[in-house]
């Protein structure tokens, strides 16, 4: 009851300068939580921007793994064609042999 008394002997006036006070508290609260927010989500970009540079990194060391492996494949590759050109050639060279001791050339 004693609140109810109280609030019956503000003036009009009074009663907007607490509302005011109160306001500006709430804006000054608020402004706060948005600096705070704000900062928050500052590092957590700068966080993100150090795990994707992280992952360019490691992007780039696949890739030359990959260049590493597509060139041995291709040595190895070139090895094999050389070693079957030379294995095909010693096959004819042998059959053109054994045909020419049973006299068939």
């Amino acid at each position: 009851m004693k609140a109810a008394k109280n609030e019956a002997s503000m003036s009009s006036h009074e009663r907007l300068a607490i509302l005011e006070t109160t306001i500006l508290n709430i804006n000054s609260t608020m402004l706060e939580i948005k600096q705070d927010l704000k900062h928050g989500f500052e590092k957590v970009d700068q966080k993100f921007d150090r795990i994707d540079k992280k992952f360019d990194t490691i992007d780039q060391k696949f890739d030359s793994m990959d260049n590493k492996m597509d060139s041995k494949f291709d040595s190895l590759q070139n090895r094999l064609w050389s070693n079957f050109l030379w294995l095909m050639g010693m096959i004819i060279g042998l059959s053109g042999l054994i045909a020419h001791t049973q006299h068939w050339i």
